[in-house]
């Protein structure tokens, strides 16, 4: 029937501003304005509970395990060091200025 109530997550002070369910796993991700982002398993039971330092107002999960495992992106072509270089050496050096002795002021 409409309007009944199958599952419930306890333990919120607030609203919940985000709720996002794993793709393989049985978990459900909240986070609300009490700053806790939450893992619940589908049968309502917390498991996880981390306080945040901000406000979310929306969960995005994902699936990868490993951040280090996935591949490097390709270098950037273009710019080579050589022209770099050629800038470099093109440019005027200009001399640091000494540094005089610092007198006292008497009075002060």
């Amino acid at each position: 029937p409409p309007g009944r109530v199958l599952r419930a997550l306890k333990g919120f002070a607030g609203g919940i501003r985000g709720l996002q369910c794993h793709p393989r796993l049985p978990l459900v991700a909240s986070v609300g304005l009490d700053r806790f982002l939450r893992l619940h398993r589908l049968d309502g039971r917390l498991c996880h509970k981390v306080y945040l330092k901000s406000r979310l107002t929306c969960l995005l999960l994902n699936t990868h395990l490993d951040w280090e495992a996935q591949e490097e992106p390709p270098p950037q072509k273009g710019v080579k060091d050589e022209e770099g270089d050629e800038l470099w050496d093109a440019l005027e050096s200009i001399p640091t200025p000494k540094k005089g002795k610092k007198r006292k002021i008497l009075g002060l």
